[in-house]
């Protein structure tokens, strides 16, 4: 759970978003966000290591903002997917999956979602999810993938391009009470059926890092 303070800062950083702010201000961003937000990771550690996001954007590829509005964490990341919290003023966003595969992952999942038994597989891991309230992302394909015909009884499945389970809830007073560490819990836990399937037809890329 992360105290009211913690959104007043957000809304502060909103309308402060340089670096003389955020230094000044440092302490108030360990205390009323990152330490909860570590505390938070730890109840979680049975999904593996935690990855705190820095708070400063890259900026050397693209302008913008010089600090992040949101503090995030990654857990249990393998190149085959894990599980993800985002705290901000749009909500607090959970998320479980793979988020950006590269080409060659997504071959490997389309050509699992043509393996009928390996669909029901992924079928069924998406139903928990969504039975926690948890929802995939739209198809980011307009029609089937090359290779795959137009009327393929998988169609909407093939047209996928983030392989992830999502919600996203508004603020309110529960992010500060133990309501909030239930639904980030439970939340997850609901998307642990897709990640061990991702890991296990999908895996990780092998292909080499881009360079910049």
């Amino acid at each position: 759970m992360w105290p009211p303070a913690a959104l007043e800062f957000l809304r502060e950083l909103e309308a402060n978003n340089d670096r003389d702010w955020f230094k000044a201000n440092r302490r108030r961003y360990e205390e009323d966000l990152l330490v909860p937000t570590r505390k938070l990771a730890g109840r979680l550690s049975h999904l593996g290591e935690p990855r705190f996001f820095r708070p400063y954007n890259n900026l050397r590829f693209r302008p913008g903002p010089p600090l992040k509005e949101n503090v995030a964490v990654g857990i249990g990341f393998t190149g085959a997917g894990g599980y993800y919290v985002d705290i901000s003023l749009d909500g607090l966003l959970l998320g479980a999956g793979l988020f950006h595969p590269a080409p060659d992952q997504l071959e490997r999942f389309r050509a699992a979602i043509d393996n009928s038994r390996r669909a029901a597989a992924f079928e069924r891991a998406v139903s928990r999810a969504q039975a926690a309230g948890l929802s995939l992302f739209e198809p980011a394909l307009k029609r089937a993938p090359r290779g795959y015909p137009s009327d393929h009884p998988r169609l909407e499945r093939l047209r996928l391009k983030q392989l992830v389970v999502h919600r996203r809830y508004p603020l309110g007073r529960w992010l500060h009470t133990a309501e909030c560490d239930r639904r980030v819990q439970t939340g997850l836990e609901s998307g642990r059926p897709l990640v061990r399937w991702l890991g296990e037809y999908v895996g990780d890329t092998t292909r080499p890092p881009e360079r910049r």
